[in-house]
């Protein structure tokens, strides 16, 4: 949302107000909202120097005065590549000045990860990316338990990605937490995050705010309440006005330049800043330096280099003065009007309770200017000096290592070390894009021999996701420069394992197919075994992904089978590989192979294995197994705890198709669009998903369908992805739609020949015959759609599920010549899936049943199966089933009752969940925790809930529940 600038005004005596009244009146709003618990954001945009950061301080003030916790940070081109660096700034004082119970309240719950990802030790346990966002999250939450919160952000556009993705996951949440949020950003810059940047900027949630430039006569009221010299000659103001555009921030580096100059500010001197133009601060600046003495310069240039906040003892140690000298250089170059001193950071001991005195550049502008005026020769060997003051002072390997990305290379074995030691923090809290950054710089330096291939699988390891054909890279470069099988087979399981997240080539499978044959040839004992087996698991994996390799499996199985007879988690890895192959073409003993692959706990969950266990799971489903449900309710709950959003998009896409299966329509919808929320940070980061985002769309398809939803189902399945995964939806959803029968037919047998040419022959996994069936029949084709028919039947029965076998059957019922012929075939339908998980395939069977028993004149059977129909669509949420079943009990002469309004069966599932919690004695924030959401949406749960059940306490709500 854009909020336009009203009539100009001036909230205060503050020239660098001037004609932002609307802004300050937005703000206020914002403020205000918070402290309603109804939080907001704002985002000031726009080119340097127009006032966004005047206007940031200015809601600093208006927050404290009305009573909020306000937390400041400044983003800064140097820090970039400092994971949570912009967070860290935000909550590490909070955490510094907070008492030992002050504290223990703002870690409480989920919160405690965020001690880690703020204050990791060098031994610290690695935290997911979803545990980091969430318990940041948290931590933000109970800060803003006793008193609304401000965060105030500067310089967004120079924000570290992994502190952007905390924002990305705050946005959604605001208008539930007491909390506003108010950033700033240049239009004109995106520093090195430009799309997860534009995300964030662009979300809903912000107000935007585009200051525009002052105009003429407000730049005159600047520079006279500036330069306070009365009235400024209207032609001075003028070339004024002409040479800064109105800039603030320019005008008030003319008045300073004139006040320095004591210039009269009549229209004789006028053309004094004609010759400035628009790059009016870097003359500014370059005339300044050339004033100044060599220790000056020496010292403006360090000051640079050090970046925000620097030590005024650290700025003059890299220029190479003593303190007196500095304190002189300050002032000659011009403190308070460049330089002014900094904040005291959290962690800073001086002896006296406040640190260091730290000093900064007024305006990144300047600084900016200075820092590109030294050489790059000299801003090399000052960053490398300035590394060494940070790691005498500090020790922090990621602020050492952000002034090491600037140093020239130099071979130093330390500079690697320190390089690695930055980029294993950067891993621990969450954040492997930021290690990679550091790693690569260690390459450059370069490492020792024996480190180059270590280093390069760490690279590796760090960009998988982000820059998957980098990784790539990597591992090919280490392939080649590995030594040993054990070591080459190592890698390209890795190689092999990336490319089940993008599009495989033969490339990977050529690697793999080497590293077998080598492993082969080598004695290499139980680990070299084992490592065989994930090695064929993964090029099974692989396979599974393209077309890269199919062809040739149904020669290679009988070797694996064989493989997979040994033990260990590799050979279970491999069954998993194999049942979700068998399970492809129809094998009945693929469960059963799932089953042994899940069996014994040898597969822990892992970045490597959820592949492997999200296919097994997935087998268990396509069989009907009622344990698979159950399993992975408890690895999605381990998902969470390790909080890899790897982990979760690949167990929340299984699940959702479970619910799906189970009828649970919106729980389907919840895991599906968190898996597609997935999917597309995946695809923002430049990862190809040729699996993930296909089979989460068609699972979230396929709920929406059936929910009703058939314009969102459209939106879902529109664009690219293979024909067997999204063309059974599309096919179903033109069924939905009454599009021609011939075009339903087009489009799904399109998709049985992309199925078999992939040797997908079961219809549990890939559901084209029937809809094709329906469609050839509608369009006079009946021998065909028969003969598919009844191919869907012999292959399901094959599998052994019930739900393609009731499928089958119904559509059977509906091409039988004869009325009795079409009864015997629902009966058989309703009988077969009596017993399945398949909830709405069952009801769908009994509605078909019972119209169909109606219309051979049996009404009091009819009216029995068509209720028991309407029960469960109106349990599922069903709503186009639950339609068609009324106008069937209405045409049988019963009066169908109305979806319930009241009572435990009108909670939805989410309000269902939050009523079990509560009404076992959980408090709401307990409740938010467990599942992932907030207090105030859990209040809000709760007053629909007690509506419905026509209660109002809590205490209530477990005799409500039990009806």
């Amino acid at each position: 949302m854009s909020a336009e600038p009203g009539p100009p005004a001036t909230p205060a005596d503050d020239p660098a107000l001037l004609e932002r009244g609307h802004e300050a009146a937005v703000l206020d709003g914002a403020l205000a909202a918070a402290a309603r618990g109804e939080g907001a954001a704002v985002l000031l945009e726009g080119v340097a120097g127009i006032g966004k950061s005047a206007l940031l301080a200015h809601a600093r003030e208006r927050g404290r005065a009305a009573g909020a916790r306000v937390l400041t940070a400044r983003a800064t081109e140097l820090e970039t590549a400092f994971a949570f660096g912009v967070v860290r700034q935000l909550f590490e004082p909070l955490l510094a000045g907070a008492s030992p119970e002050r504290r223990a309240a703002l870690l409480a719950g989920p919160a405690l990860t965020a001690a880690a990802v703020l204050e990791p030790g060098p031994d610290a346990a690695v935290i997911g990316d979803f545990a980091a966002l969430n318990s940041l999250l948290w931590l933000a939450v109970n800060a803003a338990e006793d008193a609304p919160l401000l965060l105030a952000v500067d310089d967004l556009h120079w924000c570290d990605p992994p502190s952007l993705r905390w924002l990305a996951f705050l946005l959604p949440r605001l208008a539930e937490l007491p909390v506003a949020l108010v950033a700033a950003a240049r239009s004109d810059e995106t520093g090195g995050s430009g799309p997860l940047l534009n995300q964030v900027a662009t979300d809903p949630a912000f107000t935007v705010l585009r200051p525009r430039p002052l105009g003429r006569v407000a730049a005159g009221r600047f520079l006279a309440r500036t330069l306070a010299r009365g009235e400024v000659d209207p032609a001075f103001v003028r070339a004024c006005h002409d040479a800064t555009a109105g800039n603030p921030l320019l005008l008030r580096e003319l008045a300073r330049a004139v006040r320095e100059q004591d210039l009269p500010t009549d229209a004789a001197h006028a053309g004094y800043v004609v010759d400035l133009g628009p790059h009016a601060v870097a003359r500014l600046v370059e005339r300044r330096r050339n004033r100044l003495g060599p220790r000056a310069q020496r010292f403006a240039a360090a000051l640079a280099v050090l970046g925000d906040d620097a030590p005024l003892a650290d700025v003059a140690a890299l220029a190479g003065v003593d303190p007196d000298t500095a304190l002189r250089c300050l002032e000659e170059i011009g403190h308070p009007g460049t330089v002014r001193d900094g904040e005291v950071r959290a962690g800073d001991d001086g002896g006296d309770g406040r640190g260091p005195r730290r000093v900064r550049y007024v305006h990144p502008l300047i600084r900016a200017a200075v820092y590109t005026a030294v050489p790059a020769a000299e801003r090399a060997r000052l960053h490398r000096g300035a590394a060494r003051l940070v790691e005498a002072r500090t020790g922090d390997p990621a602020r050492i290592a952000a002034h090491l990305l600037h140093a020239a290379p130099t071979g130093d074995p330390h500079t690697v070390e320190l390089l690695r030691r930055a980029a294993d923090r950067s891993t621990a809290v969450g954040a492997p894009a930021e290690a990679a950054v550091f790693l690569h710089r260690a390459l450059e330096e370069p490492p020792p021999a024996a480190e180059r291939v270590p280093l390069l699988l760490q690279l590796a390891e760090a960009a998988i996701t982000e820059d998957i054909a980098g990784a790539a890279g990597h591992l090919r470069t280490a392939l080649r420069t590995a030594s040993g099988p054990v070591e080459r087979a190592r890698i390209a399981a890795l190689l092999g394992e990336a490319a089940t997240y993008v599009q495989p080539t033969g490339q990977a499978m050529a690697d793999l197919e080497e590293a077998v044959a080598a492993l082969e040839r080598e004695d290499g004992g139980v680990p070299a075994q084992d490592l065989r087996c994930r090695l064929a698991a993964t090029m099974l994996f692989t396979a599974f992904a393209s077309r890269a390799g199919r062809g040739e499996l149904p020669e290679r199985m009988p070797a694996l089978r064989r493989l997979a007879e040994r033990e260990g988690p590799g050979a279970r890895m491999l069954d998993c590989a194999i049942a979700y192959q068998d399970a492809m073409t129809g094998r009945p003993d693929a469960a059963d192979r799932a089953r042994r692959a899940l069996s014994g706990g040898l597969l822990e969950t892992s970045e490597h294995t959820v592949t492997a266990l999200a296919l097994a799971l997935a087998v268990l489903l396509l069989a009907e197994d009622p344990g698979a449900m159950p399993r992975l309710d408890a690895l999605m709950a381990d998902a969470r705890r390790r909080g890899s959003l790897r982990i979760l998009a690949s167990v929340s896409t299984v699940r959702a198709r479970g619910r799906l299966q189970a009828g649970q329509l919106a729980e389907a919808e919840t895991d599906a669009r968190e898996g597609l929320d997935a999917a597309r940070i995946y695809e923002r980061a430049g990862l190809r998903t040729t699996v993930l985002g296909p089979v989460v769309r068609a699972a979230l398809g396929d709920t929406l369908l059936l929910r009703g939803e058939l314009d969102e189902a459209g939106r879902v399945l529109r664009g690219e992805g293979p024909a067997h995964l999204l063309g059974g939806p599309r096919a179903r959803l033109r069924l939905a739609r009454g599009d021609a029968p011939a075009l339903v037919a087009r489009d799904a047998l399109e998709v049985g020949r992309a199925a078999r040419e992939l040797g997908v022959l079961n219809p549990a996994v890939v559901q084209w015959r029937v809809p094709a069936a329906l469609a050839l029949h509608a369009d006079g084709r009946t021998e065909q759609a028969r003969e598919l028919a009844a191919e869907e039947l012999e292959l399901a029965r094959g599998w052994g599920a019930p739900a393609p076998v009731g499928r089958a059957l119904r559509a059977l019922a509906v091409l039988a010549p004869e009325r009795n012929g079409a009864l015997e075939l629902l009966r058989e339908s309703v009988a077969v899936l009596s017993g399945s998980t398949a909830r709405l395939d069952r009801a769908a069977a009994q509605a078909d049943l019972g119209t169909a028993l109606q219309a051979a004149g049996l009404g009091a059977e009819a009216r029995s199966v068509l209720r028991s129909a309407l029960d469960t669509a109106d349990r599922c949420g069903a709503r186009p089933l639950a339609e068609r079943v009324r106008a069937a009990l209405r045409a049988a002469g019963a009066r169908p009752r109305r979806s319930a309004l009241s009572g435990p069966e009108a909670l939805t599932p989410s309000e269902l969940r939050v009523a079990e919690l509560a009404a076992a004695g959980a408090t709401n924030r307990v409740v938010a925790q467990q599942l992932f959401i907030t207090p105030k949406t859990v209040e809000v749960h709760l007053s629909r809930i007690y509506r419905k059940l026509g209660i109002s306490a809590r205490a209530q709500l477990a005799d409500a529940l039990r009806g």
